[in-house]
Parts: structure tokens; C-alpha cells; sequence
């Protein structure tokens, strides 16, 4: 015991030495960075320093130049004062303005002494200058021989050339200048910038390495305790989730053993913790899966990974009695120090599959309903329009016929007009029960099937609508079975009547066509059509009603729509053409 406990000292204090010479190699890497912010620091003042000097230079070139501009045009205008009014007292800033300019010149001359490009261009300055203010001289002596002797001299001197071309040569001058001043101010503000980034980033550098320094050496002393009690907490977490699960949890080795399982094991099926440890995962396994699922274990301990085993599946569970329900089952794994474990989440899903039984079979008994009452409704209809054509159509037009018998009699005037008009009235009358008698079920569905009633119903669609409307018909039988035909035109007219009220088509299409045992009828329009997102979440409740019409007859319904190019109706039904159908 005390070698290994030797050991273990000698094991931990390798440790602690390699992290203390860590925390001193980063340390003095931490001085090494303030070392180099310090130079950082001295280099970016002294550049930024160097940079303000030409900065201010630069400046100080424009001033005096602008200086010696604003020099020659007091002297000018005082020129002109002098020899226009003759006043003395012109002379005076005269004499100032050209004292003036030879030592700002001067100064000039010496401040650009290292551009040779703007030595040039003050030379030819220079010049001008010099010409102009002889000229300003001599305007000035003539003055004392008159007006005109002094005139004469300025025209001759022809003062705005003269002028304009030291306004040229001075701004060449300061073009140049502010062009340096530019680059300069660039050069400067550069500078600042790489060396604060510079900085910054030596700061940063140096926080990171004392940072790193300490949190190694508080990690050196906390690492074991603070390992020790996370693994301890995790441990317990996981237990307890793993005993409060509501799932079965079982954790097998690769050879198919239990190695754990939860509690909740024995509430789904019936063995107690104790009783599974050191037993085959087979054991759960229906009899008749038992060879297969051998080989499925395998297959996932060879590549093992987190997956849902039994979404979708008819996944079956075996319980202690020998009964099985259905199961979903979720597969995953863990490392240990026995190898690559796999943990199985099973749970019972007997309940849902019977909700979802019940469901299936409720949907089922409410279409069979909804059958029933789409067929109580069309029989009652039928029913109905013959009872008005038969019936009281009938009467109607017997009336009239009485009527028109009585306006034939030898009578006044006054009464043939009323009785002619009651005759017009019994006539309206009986061509409106005809009308509600055929829009309740065209009787010439009965009488001569399926094709002359659709083509009917299209030339009174058109008639009334607007809408030109073509149909066309290919091998449609000549007899059907009444459901098929009833529903087939039920869901023609609502057709017929969503392109009049949606689409804003011009056109409309129908095709009715028998291929093989299958009756088909397409209607398409050219409207604007319907959005595909209102076909997925607005179906309307005239839609939904063909689509139950057409799974009365074992039929199908598809409505196909593009925004902008229009909408195609087209149901399916199985049929047998014969006579006796």
C-alpha cells in the first residue's frame, strides 16, 4: 500500500511541476508583451510626432504663401488708390506691402528648400513678383508727371495678366502644398492607427498569458476535487433520472447481456431488476424475432449510433407472463470501462395504436355517414323535380291550356286580355318549375345519361355566364350506374360553378372520356388560378364535397392550381359499362 501511495504522490506532483513551470513560461511571456507595448508606445510617438512636424510645415508653406499673395494686392490696390485720386496718404500701406514681401519670400524660399519641384515653381513666383511690383514702382513715380503719364504705365504693365498669372503660380504653389498636406495627414493618422491596433494587440496578448498563468495555477489546485466532484454529481443525476424514467431502460453489453435496468422495467414487464441482470436481451424479444433480432444486435454493435428503432414499425414487446404489446424502441450508446454499451428506450404504445384504431375506424363510420346522406340527398332531389315535372308541371300547363280555351270564347274584349294574361302567367309559372325541377336533378340524367345532361348543363353555363364553355366527350357509355353518374355531375356543376365565381376565365374546358374501366372528367379553366399555399390550407367546403362524392363511388379527386394559370378539376371513377348496371 505504501508504494502505491508513493506512486499516486509522485503521480500528482509531476503534475503540479510541469503546471508551475507553465504559469512561469507564460508569465514571463506577460513581461515580454509590456516590454513590447512600452516600444510599441515610444515608436508610435515618435512617428506621430515626425508626422505633425510636416504636417505643420506643410501648413505653414500655405500661410506664408498666401501671405505674400495678399501682399502684392495691398500693394496693387494701393497703387491704383495713389494714382487715382493722388492722395499721399496711399503710399504709406504701399510702402508696408512691398517692404513686406521680400522677407516673407525669404522665409518662403527657406521652407521649401527640400522640394526642388516647389523651389521651381517659387522661382517663376519669384519672377512675376519682382516684374509686378517694378511695374507698381514705376506707376507710382509717373504719378508726380500727371494722370496720364501714370495711366499709361499701368496699361502698359497690364496689371489683370500680370495679376492672374502670380494668382497661378501661388496656387500651383498651394495645390502642391495641400497635396503633401494630404498625404501627410494620411501618413499620421496610419501611423496612429498601426500603433494603436499594435498595441492593443500586445495588451491583449500579455492579459492572455497572465490570465493563463493564474487559471493554470488555481487549476493545478482545484483539478482533482473539483473532477472528483462533478463525476459525482453526474453519477447522480444520471441515476436518477434513469430510476424516475416513465420508459423501460435497459443498458446491454455487446454479447447481449443486461447490464442495468430501471425500475420502471417491471411496471411494463413484469421483471424485477434483480431477475434481468446477466440475462439476454432475447428474453424480451417475441419468440418468432428472437434469430432475427441476434443478428440486428450485432449489426448495431459493430457500428453503433443514436437512432428511432421503431417510428413507423410494428415493433413488438414480450412480457414475463408470455403476453406481447407494441413498442417503440429508441437505440443509443455509451463508452465504459467494459467497451461500447448500448442503452434501449422501450415504451408501450398499445394505448395509442388502439386510440389511433378507434380513430381510423370512427373517420371510417363518419364517411360511410356522410355517404349516406350525399345519397339520401340526391334520391330525396330526384325525388323531388319529379314530383314538380310530373306533378304540378303538369297542372300548370293544363291550366294554361283552360285559359287559352276560355280567351277563345265569345266574350267582352276586357276579359279575353285578362285571361290571355293569366294564360302568360301560368306559362311563367310552369317554365319556372322546370327550371327549379331540372336545377334540382336534370331529369334527362335519367332519360338519356350522363353525356347529353352534361352537355346540356354546358350551353345553359355559357348562356348564362358568358363564359364560352367547350366540351368534348370520347367513349363515354351510354349506360352507367346512377351513383356514379349522380356524383360524376354533381361535381361537374360545382366545377362549373367555382370557375364563374373565382376564376375570371374567358374559357372553360370539359372533358368527359372512358379509358379502359375508368370514367374521367377534366374541367380547366384559364383564370387566375389559386395559389399553392391556398390549396394546401383554404380548401373550401365546396371542394371537400366533391372530394366526398368522389370517394362515395371508389373514385379520386385531384385539384391542380397555378397562380396566373388557371385551375384543372379532374376525377377518376372506376366503372363497369353494362346494361344492367
Amino acid at each position: 500500500m505504501g508504494t502505491g501511495q508513493s506512486l499516486s504522490t509522485a503521480g500528482a506532483s509531476q503534475p503540479s511541476d510541469a503546471l508551475g513551470r507553465r504559469s512561469v513560461f507564460w508569465l514571463v511571456i506577460g513581461l515580454g508583451m509590456l516590454l513590447l507595448i512600452g516600444g510599441i508606445g515610444a515608436y508610435t510617438l515618435r512617428e506621430v510626432d515626425k508626422s505633425d512636424y510636416w504636417v505643420d510645415h506643410t501648413r505653414d508653406v500655405i500661410s506664408t504663401d498666401q501671405q505674400i499673395l495678399l501682399d502684392v494686392r495691398d500693394a496693387e490696390a494701393a497703387e491704383r488708390g495713389y494714382i487715382i485720386t493722388g492722395d499721399e496718404s496711399y503710399l504709406e500701406p504701399y510702402r508696408v506691402s512691398t517692404q513686406d514681401i521680400p522677407p516673407t519670400l525669404a522665409k518662403l524660399r527657406g521652407l521649401v528648400n527640400d522640394n526642388p519641384a516647389q523651389q521651381e515653381r517659387l522661382g517663376k513666383l519669384e519672377d512675376l513678383i519682382n516684374r509686378r511690383m517694378s511695374v507698381l514702382s514705376q506707376g507710382v513715380q509717373q504719378r508726380t508727371a500727371g494722370f496720364a503719364a501714370a495711366q499709361a504705365v499701368v496699361q502698359a504693365g497690364q496689371g489683370r495678366i500680370a495679376a492672374k498669372e502670380i494668382g497661378d503660380a501661388s496656387r500651383e504653389i498651394e495645390s502642391e502644398e495641400y497635396r503633401l498636406l494630404q498625404e501627410r495627414s494620411h501618413t499620421r493618422q496610419a501611423r496612429v492607427k498601426v500603433g494603436f491596433i499594435a498595441t492593443l494587440f500586445a495588451v491583449f496578448l500579455a492579459l492572455v498569458a497572465l490570465v493563463t498563468g493564474s487559471l493554470d495555477v488555481r487549476r493545478a489546485l482545484r483539478q482533482r476535487d473539483v473532477a472528483q466532484q462533478r463525476r459525482q454529481e453526474s453519477e447522480s443525476a444520471t441515476r436518477a433520472l434513469f430510476q424516475a424514467a416513465a420508459q423501460a431502460i435497459f443498458i446491454v453489453d455487446p454479447s447481449g447481456r443486461v447490464v442495468m435496468a430501471n425500475p420502471a422495467t417491471e411496471k411494463m414487464l413484469g421483471y424485477p431488476e434483480s431477475e434481468l441482470m446477466g440475462q439476454s436481451i432475447e428474453l424480451l424479444v417475441p419468440e418468432a424475432a428472437r434469430q432475427r433480432h441476434v443478428g440486428h444486435r450485432t449489426g448495431y454493435f459493430s457500428h453503433p449510433q443514436s437512432r428511432p428503432m421503431g417510428v413507423g414499425m410494428d415493433l413488438r414487446a414480450r412480457r414475463k407472463d408470455g403476453s406481447t404489446f407494441d413498442a417503440e424502441i429508441s437505440l443509443s450508446y455509451i463508452q465504459s470501462a467494459q467497451g461500447t454499451l448500448a442503452v434501449a428506450f422501450v415504451t408501450d404504445i398499445s394505448k395509442r395504436k388502439a386510440d389511433e384504431l378507434a380513430i381510423r375506424k370512427q373517420g371510417e363510420a363518419l364517411r360511410q355517414l356522410a355517404g349516406r346522406l350525399m345519397t339520401a340527398q340526391d334520391d330525396e332531389r330526384r325525388r323531388i323535380a319529379r314530383d314538380l315535372h310530373d306533378d304540378l308541371s303538369q297542372k300548370l300547363a293544363y291550366l294554361a291550356m283552360d285559359l287559352s280555351k276560355l280567351a277563345l270564347k265569345p266574350s267582352s274584349q276586357e276579359l279575353q286580355k285578362e285571361l290571355l294574361a293569366l294564360r302568360g302567367r301560368a306559362h311563367e309559372a310552369s317554365d319556372t318549375v322546370r327550371h327549379i325541377s331540372h336545377q334540382l336533378h336534370p331529369s334527362v340524367l335519367d332519360d338519356i345519361g350522363l353525356e347529353a345532361a352534361v352537355e346540356q348543363y354546358c350551353e345553359e353555363f355559357e348562356e348564362r355566364s358568358g363564359i364560352a364553355t367547350h366540351f368534348t366527350a370520347h367513349d363515354v357509355p351510354e349506360s352507367l350506374p346512377r351513383p356514379v353518374a349522380s356524383s360524376v355531375y354533381h361535381i361537374f356543376q360545382e366545377s362549373l360553378r367555382n370557375v364563374s365565381k373565382h376564376s375570371r376565365a374567358e374559357q372553360v374546358f370539359v372533358t368527359l372520356e372512358a379509358a379502359g374501366d375508368v370514367l374521367r372528367l377534366t374541367v380547366k379553366d384559364k383564370g387566375v388560378g389559386l395559389a399553392p399555399e391556398r390549396l394546401k390550407t383554404g380548401i373550401s367546403i365546396g371542394i371537400v364535397g366533391m372530394k366526398e362524392r368522389a370517394h362515395l363511388v371508389n373514385g379520386t379527386l385531384s385539384v391542380e392550381s397555378r397562380a396566373g394559370e388557371g385551375t384543372e378539376v379532374t376525377v377518376s371513377v372506376p366503372v363497369v359499362s353494362t346494361a344492367s348496371a
